[in-house]
Parts: C-alpha cells; structure tokens; sequence
C-alpha cells in the first residue's frame, strides 16, 4: 500500500497531534488560564505547521536525475561500503532534517520497490553518522524504470519516535511521489552507485521533491538486490 497522498497544506498525521492540543487550549481558556490556553494555542499552530504538505515538481525532467527524498541539510556525502552495488561501494548523500523543515519524503526516481525492511533500534542524534545504521530506520530499495537500483533509507532521530510510511516491496512509484514522513526530526539517505555525477555539497539546503542530488550514469550496471524473504 502507497502512502495516500492529498492535497491538503496540511498532512494528516497532524491530526492526532492537533486536535487534542487544540481542545486543551480551549479548555484551559474557559478556566480562564490565559498563559496555558495561548501556549497550548502556539503548540496546536506548531503542529499544523511542521506536517505542512507542500507539492513539489522535480528540478529536473532527465529519467537519470536523482531528486532529494527529504527537505534539509545535507550533512554528508562520500563513498560507504555497500553490498551489491559494483566495486562493493556506494555514494551515500545524507539530509537532515530539523524541526523547522518539511518532514514529508518523496521518491527520489520514478521504479519499483523491490525489498522493503523495518530495523527498530536507537534513537541517537540524526547528525550523527551513526544514526544510518543504529537508529529505528526503514530501508527501501528501488529498481529505477532504467533498470539501475538505488537504496532510500528513513531514519528515526533524537525525536523522532515513528517513521510513517507504507511504501512496500512491488509498489510502482514516480519520481517526486509522496513516500511518508517522519515526526519530528529525522535524517534520510540515498546510496547511488558510486561512478554517479554529485550536483550538491555538503551543507547545502534542499529542498526534498525537487532539488537535483545527483545523476546517474548510463554506463551502470544494474545490481541485484535480494527479493523481501518469505
């Protein structure tokens, strides 16, 4: 099942978070605690704020392009060791996102999801290096409609507590698609093959959607990423 993505300014994971400050506020306001009801007012707007839904188009029209899956910081970029890609490494491109950044993720090409993972773990900072393979993160891998194969992994941060998304093995996604989010602040990698052109640097700002990351070459040979186990 793909994330059901709408139209609203606003995600609806904001709901259950919204609402019961929204009826906080008001009751502290009839018990005339006017400091809570305005604090627990600037909390409701807060929320509305950070699950705010914008619609992106991608910078790039190229089938090769790869756009960032997140808004943010990039906060990394270099070669990590990497099974199944060739010469055994990837080029990894991280972004963090803060509490002030969009949290909603986007498919970074249009392809197939072929294995979907879950790993619960820590929830360390997610600047920290670390965090791409200690954290709570959800691994998706996706076969690209060229036939190329790309790793997304959404990490859990230091506040993060949920990663919401649905996207599962045998989901067909366009580049730019709405993938999920995750709730108050996070981190979110791409592993591409390592000979791929970089069109950022580190610690600049993007925009997930539609800032250019990276290209891929044509001269890539697809790697053969295990099938999710029965």
């Amino acid at each position: 099942m793909k994330y059901a993505d709408s139209k609203s300014p606003v995600a609806r994971e904001a709901h259950p978070f919204f609402f019961p400050l929204l009826l906080a506020a008001l009751a502290t306001l009839l018990l005339q605690w006017y400091a809570w009801a305005l604090l627990l007012l600037i909390l409701a707007l807060y929320v509305l704020w950070f699950f705010r839904n914008p619609q992106r188009t991608p910078a790039s029209a190229s089938a090769l392009a790869v756009i960032s899956p997140a808004d943010g910081k990039i906060t990394a970029i270099g070669l990590v060791p990497a099974e199944g890609f060739d010469d055994g490494q990837a080029l990894r491109i991280a972004v963090f996102m803060s509490l002030f950044n969009v949290h909603m993720n986007w498919s970074p090409m249009s392809g197939t999801i072929t294995s979907d993972k879950y790993f619960p773990g820590k929830f360390l900072n997610a600047m920290d290096d670390k965090a791409g393979d200690e954290n709570e993160r959800k691994i998706l891998h996706l076969r690209t409609t060229q036939g190329k194969n790309i790793i997304i992994k959404l990490i859990a941060g230091l506040v993060a507590r949920r990663i919401v998304s649905p996207v599962k093995s045998g989901d067909d996604l366009k580049q730019g698609e709405k993938i999920g989010l995750i709730r108050f602040g996070s981190r979110v990698e791409v592993l591409l093959p390592s000979d791929s052109e970089l069109k950022v640097s580190l610690g600049e700002m993007v925009q997930g959607g539609h800032t250019l990351l990276a290209i891929l070459k044509d001269s890539s040979t697809p790697i053969i990423l295990p099938e999710n186990p029965e």
